[in-house]
């Protein structure tokens, strides 16, 4: 999944974040869905490099939530992304109903 000049693809680097994001937002049980994103490619990663996004939680109120996710090979920013999340009113797992 390399472009052109032989570094990682932009997209697999995006497709990474994008699912962290999703995890973060969605870790309350309430279906959430992404509103928008805004990307910036910091430096290449190699075939072979091992990238990790890390998610963190800026924000969240009733309904949105904001997020800062960083894509890393080893202590290298690779990328960063801000998203915005909105968050549905159902639960998408079953929570134990308390008597």
């Amino acid at each position: 999944m390399v472009n052109a000049y032989g570094t990682v693809h932009g997209a697999v680097i995006y497709a990474v974040a994008d699912h962290a994001f999703s995890v973060a937002c969605n870790a309350y049980g309430k279906t959430s869905l992404g509103l928008s994103t805004t990307i910036q490619f910091i430096e290449s990663a190699k075939p072979g490099d091992k990238i990790v996004a890390r998610a963190t939680e800026v924000k969240r109120n009733y309904r949105t939530g904001f997020y800062r996710i960083d894509v890393l090979h080893e202590q290298n920013l690779i990328a960063a992304m801000e998203a915005v999340s909105y968050r549905k009113n159902h639960y998408f797992i079953e929570l134990d109903e308390q008597d």
